[in-house]
């Protein structure tokens, strides 16, 4: 049996100001984090990360001792949002009335519990969702060394 601490103000907030804070900071992007997927079976580690609206080559993934680092980094372009001269009829185009979409870098670092193969990864980006195939490294089993007696 676990104790739980009692908080007299949780029946007026849904969420504790700490879980409220974090929630709105990942909601929003600000953390430079992006969410993941992470699991397993016999052979390998899979890694499903969103990266809606990431191009291929914005994105770039790095692996250094069973550590997984990815990183994407896209900017906004000035023309989108603005009509061409001819629509406009000579008017200057305003561009933006209203920017929701996240520009700038995300970066990501994955640690995983067992050794992995970096040589072997394959990586595959489809409709905004990089997956990363990681092999695991065969477990070394122990092995008995025989002690010899010198006399």
């Amino acid at each position: 049996m676990s104790l739980t601490r009692y908080n007299p103000f949780d029946t007026f907030l849904p969420l504790s100001l700490r879980d409220a804070g974090a929630w709105a900071t990942d909601l929003f992007g600000l953390r430079g984090g992006f969410p993941i997927d992470l699991y397993e079976d016999e052979a390998n580690y899979y890694v499903e990360a969103s990266l809606p609206g990431m191009k291929p080559e914005e994105i770039k993934v790095s692996v250094t001792e069973g550590v997984i680092t990815i990183h994407a980094e896209t900017a906004h372009d000035e023309k989108q949002g603005q009509k061409p001269e001819e629509e406009t009829k000579g008017k200057k185009a305003s561009g933006y009335v209203r920017r929701e979409r996240y520009t700038g870098e995300v970066t990501r670092v994955i640690e995983l519990p067992f050794a992995i193969n970096p040589d072997k990864i394959k990586a595959t980006y489809k409709h905004g969702v990089l997956t990363l195939e990681v092999p695991k490294v065969a477990e070394t089993k122990p092995t008995e060394v025989e002690v010899k007696v010198e006399q």
